[in-house]
């Protein structure tokens, strides 16, 4: 087992890192970007595409990090009014979806990243695979954050959160 929480420790500090790395350089991208149309008069033109993929990237490796610490949005309303036999099933069934459309994504999204092998992007001339490549590798690390909630209790939000342990 703790062979497993250092590899998740590890894992979380990375994507969390990446994450925090790919919000600053969106935002230094942007205001450089301001800048140079607004006070120089001359437009950056790759300023917009790489402002757009990193939003991209970030959203889809945040998303582990959301499902990690229970920050997805959820209607708690009608879950807490079950009873606990009932909520768990309920959340039980809601995590086997999310796994099954993750799994789809993972499939889906490395078919795509594989059929734009040949794109580039207009201003900066990177594979497209890159910013494609953020759906089946975000799917799959959502995925492993999903198993690592439902099948380690270490891994869980701490009580007194509205999530739920199954």
């Amino acid at each position: 087992m703790s062979l497993i929480k250092s590899i998740d420790t590890v894992v979380v500090r990375v994507t969390s890192w990446v994450v925090a790395y790919l919000t600053l350089q969106m935002a230094a991208v942007v205001v450089t970007g301001v800048f140079f149309r607004y006070f120089l008069n001359d437009g950056l033109p790759w300023v917009e595409e790489l402002a757009r993929y990193s939003m991209i990237w970030l959203s889809w490796l945040g998303g582990g990090l959301a499902i990690r610490k229970g920050a997805h949005i959820s209607v708690d309303f009608l879950v807490d009014a079950l009873s606990p036999r009932s909520r768990a099933a309920v959340v039980l069934l809601g995590r086997l979806l999310i796994l099954t459309f993750l799994c789809i994504c993972i499939g889906l999204g490395a078919e795509l990243t594989a059929r734009v092998s040949m794109q580039s992007t207009i201003a900066l001339g990177v594979s497209m695979q890159i910013p494609y490549s953020a759906i089946p590798i975000g799917s799959a690390l959502m995925v492993y954050h999903l198993l690592i909630v439902m099948f380690c209790p270490w891994a869980r939000v701490q009580s007194g959160s509205t999530e739920y342990q199954v």
